[in-house]
C-alpha cells in the first residue's frame, strides 16, 4: 500500500522537527577573544575546553567583533569603538540564540577587551568610554534567564569593590566601572583581577594579564558548574537552526605586543596627562582612543580630549 501524500508530509515534517530539536543543545558558551588576536576565542579558549569537558555535548560559538585598539593588524579600529561593536555583538549573538533556543542553558567567557564586552552585555550601566549610554541591560530579560554564569577575566572595566570581583586588585582598569557600580545580575558573574595587571588593574606586569586561566581556572570552573547545577537538567528544546560550532576554534593564544602597549610614554600615575609627541590633526587618536603606552607605534596625539596616561602600557584619549 502506497503512503498518501498527507502521510508523506506528516512524516517529513516530524524528522524536520526532530532535526531541529537535536540542533539545540543543553549548554552554549559564547566566548570572545582578547586585542590583537585573530578572530576565534583567543586565551578564554582554554577555560572553554574546560567547562566543555565537564559537559558533553556543550557547544561553543566565539563572538565576531574587531578586538582591537587601535592597531593595524587589527583594521585600525580604536579601542572604544571596537568594544561598543563588541557590546552590540554579544547582545545580538546571545539574544538570536535563544529565540532559536530557548531552554538552553547559557555560558558567557571573555578575555580582557571580551570580557570588557561580556561585562557591558550582561551588566548594563552605559560605558562612556566605548560611547555606550544607554544603560539598559542589551541582552533580552528573557535571554538574561537562560545565561547562568559570565566569567570575565582582566576586564579593564574592573573597580575595587565589585560584589562579582576576585583577585588582588584595590585599584581599577583603564575603563573602570564608576565606584560602587551595582550589576543587576551580579550573581551570575565573577570578574578576576589582581594588582600586577596593566588592564584590569594599574599593575605593570603585561604578562601576568596572560595567566587568568592558569591561576583562576579551576575556580571560575567550579563557579559555572554550580550555577549550571543550580538551574538542573536543561528542558528538552524545541528550537530551529544550530549556532556555528566553529568559530576559530580555541587556541590557547598569547596576547601580541600591541596588546601590552600604549604608547612610548614613560612610567606615570593612573589618568596622568601626557605630552602628544604630534600636533593635532587627521592622524591623530579619536576621542576614546589609544594614544600612547609601551612599544606603542599608533598616534601619540588626539583629535579631541587630551592623552591621558594610566600606566606604562596604556594610554588613552579622554575629555
Amino acid at each position: 500500500m502506497r503512503p498518501s501524500l498527507d502521510q508523506t508530509l506528516l512524516f517529513l515534517l516530524a524528522q524536520a522537527l526532530v532535526a531541529k530539536a537535536q540542533s539545540c543543545p543543553d549548554i552554549q558558551i559564547f566566548g570572545a577573544r582578547e586585542t590583537t588576536v585573530s578572530p576565534g576565542f583567543g586565551s578564554a579558549g582554554a577555560l572553554i575546553d574546560m567547562i566543555k569537558a565537564d559537559h558533553s555535548g556543550a557547544t561553543a560559538e566565539a563572538i565576531e567583533y574587531p578586538a582591537c585598539g587601535g592597531q593595524s593588524s587589527c583594521g585600525g579600529v580604536q579601542y572604544g569603538d571596537s568594544a561598543r561593536q563588541g557590546t552590540e555583538a554579544v547582545a545580538t549573538a546571545v539574544n538570536d540564540f535563544h529565540s532559536r533556543c530557548p531552554d538552553s542553558q547559557i555560558v558567557l567567557v571573555g578575555y580582557s577587551q571580551g570580557g570588557h564586552i561580556m561585562h557591558n552585555a550582561i551588566c548594563g550601566g552605559g560605558d562612556s568610554g566605548a560611547g555606550i549610554s544607554d544603560t539598559a541591560v542589551p541582552i533580552t530579560a528573557s535571554a538574561v534567564a537562560q545565561v547562568k554564569a559570565a566569567i570575565l577575566l582582566g576586564d579593564p572595566r574592573y573597580v575595587s569593590g565589585l560584589a562579582y570581583g576576585v583577585g588582588t586588585c584595590t585599584s581599577g582598569g583603564f575603563d573602570a566601572r564608576p565606584s560602587g557600580f551595582v550589576c543587576p545580575n551580579a550573581g551570575k558573574v565573577q570578574l578576576y583581577c589582581d594588582a600586577e595587571d596593566p588592564y584590569c588593574c594599574n599593575g605593570n606586569d603585561a604578562n601576568h594579564h596572560q595567566q587568568y586561566v592558569t591561576l583562576y581556572g579551576t575556580e571560575a570552573l567550579a563557579f559555572v558548574n554550580s550555577k549550571l547545577a543550580a538551574s538542573g537538567e536543561a528542558a528538552p528544546v524545541q528550537p530551529s537552526t544550530s549556532p556555528d560550532d566553529s568559530a576559530g576554534g580555541s587556541p590557547s593564544a598569547t596576547i601580541l605586543p600591541k596588546e601590552t602597549t600604549t604608547g612610548g610614554n614613560s612610567e606615570g600615575g593612573n589618568g596622568q596627562e601626557q605630552g602628544s609627541g604630534q600636533e593635532q590633526g587627521t592622524n591623530c587618536a579619536a576621542l576614546w582612543g589609544q594614544c600612547g603606552g609601551q612599544a606603542w607605534t599608533g598616534a601619540t596625539c588626539c583629535s579631541q580630549g587630551t592623552c591621558k596616561q594610566f600606566n606604562q602600557y596604556y594610554s588613552q584619549c579622554l575629555n
